[in-house]
């Protein structure tokens, strides 16, 4: 009893999720190649231990407005204190006025062969600037 009580005290005082987020997404330069609004990010790992993949697209929005999706890429084999960054393209997307990057989280491979639930790799990822992470993505 005495340790539910202890578990539940400790959940309620724990900070919300984005406070102990083990990896920071930002965005980098963004361009035009072709019909494709390019956006650069990278993915900080900024916890103790590497992480193998982490895979996903972007919405892109304009106020309220979704304007576009991203095709999909990955972050490979990033070690602590590492960053990896990638190249996403949005076709037919108005660049300049994207107002806001969510994030939605793929797959995602911490550690070993196995692939982690979806949520709780998003759950550790903390969005810089304009990017915002899906929930529970």
């Amino acid at each position: 009893m005495h340790r539910y009580v202890l578990a539940c005290g400790l959940a309620l005082t724990l900070p919300a999720t984005a406070a102990w987020a083990e990896f920071d997404l930002a965005l980098g330069e963004i361009g035009k190649r072709e019909y494709y609004c390019t956006a650069q990010m990278t993915l900080t790992n900024t916890g103790p231990d590497p992480v193998m993949e982490v895979s996903g697209h972007f919405y892109l929005y304009v106020g309220a407005e979704r304007v576009g999706r991203s095709k999909g890429t990955w972050f490979m084999n990033i070690a602590p204190g590492a960053s990896a960054t990638a190249v996403f393209e949005t076709p037919n997307a108005p660049c300049e006025a994207v107002d806001r990057y969510e994030f939605v989280v793929g797959a995602c491979r911490l550690d070993g062969p196995g692939f982690d639930p979806v949520s709780a790799c998003s759950a550790q990822i903390k969005g810089q600037g304009p990017i915002t992470i899906a929930p529970g993505s």
